[in-house]
C-alpha cells in the first residue's frame, strides 16, 4: 500500500458545505423580511401595501433562484468529491514506494492528487462526467460535443506550479494526468503531453512507466510536499 497524506474529495467537500451553508442565509433573509413586510401590510392599505408585497415577490424571485444555483453548485461539489475520494483508494493501492498526496493547496483551488513514486512525479486531476470521453478537433470532447472546460490545460497548469514547489528539492519532470472516474474514456495517445485515462488505467499509467527517482529522490519530494497545507492555497517558488 502507498503512503498516503491527507484525505482524498476532503476539500472539495468543504466546498460544497460551504455553498450550501450559503444557500441558507437567502432562505433565512427571505424568511425575516416576509415576517416584517407581512406584519407591517396588515396595517397598510391601498397603493404602499401593494407595493410592499411587491417588494416581498421580488425578494423571493432572488432568494429562490440564489438558492437553487447554490445548491446546484454544492451538488456538482459533492459529485466531484465522490470521484476524488474512488480515484484516492485506487492511488493507495499502488505500491509502498510511492506517496500519495490528496488535496494539496493550490492557487486557484487545489490539486486533487500528487504522486510521487520511483516512476516520477504526478499531478492527477479528476473528473466525474459520464459518457465517452473522446478527442474531437484537437480536444477533449464527451459524447462528440466538446467540454466545456479545457482540463488539459489545467492539469497543466497544475503541473507546472507542483514542479515550481518541488524545484527547490531538485529539477524535476512533473507528469500530468486527467483520469475521468465513470466515462469511458478512447484517447489513446496524450493530449498535449497530458495523459487522458480512465480510472482502471490509472494505476497502469504511473507504474508502467521506467523508473527514474532514486529512493532519496523520493523522499526529498515527499519532505517538499509535505510542507503544503491541505487547507490553504499555496504559491509556489518563482522557478513556476
Amino acid at each position: 500500500m502507498a503512503q498516503v497524506h491527507g484525505k482524498a474529495g476532503g476539500a472539495t467537500y468543504r466546498a460544497g458545505d460551504r455553498l450550501m451553508y450559503r444557500a441558507l442565509v437567502p432562505m433565512l433573509v427571505m424568511g425575516i423580511l416576509t415576517y416584517f413586510f407581512f406584519r407591517s401590510a396588515v396595517r397598510i392599505n391601498g397603493f404602499v401595501g401593494g407595493g410592499m408585497w411587491c417588494i416581498v415577490g421580488a425578494l423571493a424571485f432572488w432568494c429562490v433562484r440564489d438558492v437553487f444555483s447554490l445548491e446546484a453548485a454544492a451538488d456538482r461539489y459533492y459529485g466531484g468529491a465522490g470521484g476524488e475520494y474512488d480515484v484516492g483508494v485506487v492511488l493507495s493501492r499502488l505500491p509502498k514506494e510511492f506517496h500519495v498526496f490528496n488535496g494539496l493547496g493550490f492557487y486557484a483551488g487545489d490539486v486533487d492528487h500528487v504522486v510521487v513514486g520511483p516512476t516520477g512525479v504526478f499531478v492527477v486531476e479528476t473528473k466525474s462526467h459520464s459518457g465517452t470521453i473522446s478527442i474531437r478537433k484537437g480536444r477533449l470532447s464527451r459524447n462528440g460535443d466538446l467540454l466545456d472546460h479545457d482540463f488539459v490545460r489545467q492539469a497543466t497548469l497544475e503541473a507546472k506550479y507542483v514542479k515550481g514547489w518541488l524545484s527547490s528539492a531538485g529539477p524535476c519532470h512533473v507528469r500530468p494526468v486527467v483520469v475521468f472516474v465513470k466515462a469511458k474514456v478512447r484517447v489513446r495517445s496524450r493530449v498535449e503531453g497530458v495523459r487522458v485515462v480512465g480510472l482502471f488505467s490509472l494505476v497502469d499509467t504511473i507504474v508502467g512507466r521506467v523508473p527514474c527517482l532514486s529512493t532519496e529522490d523520493i523522499l526529498q519530494y515527499a519532505a517538499q510536499l509535505e510542507g503544503v497545507d491541505t487547507a490553504v492555497p499555496f504559491r509556489p517558488s518563482t522557478g513556476a
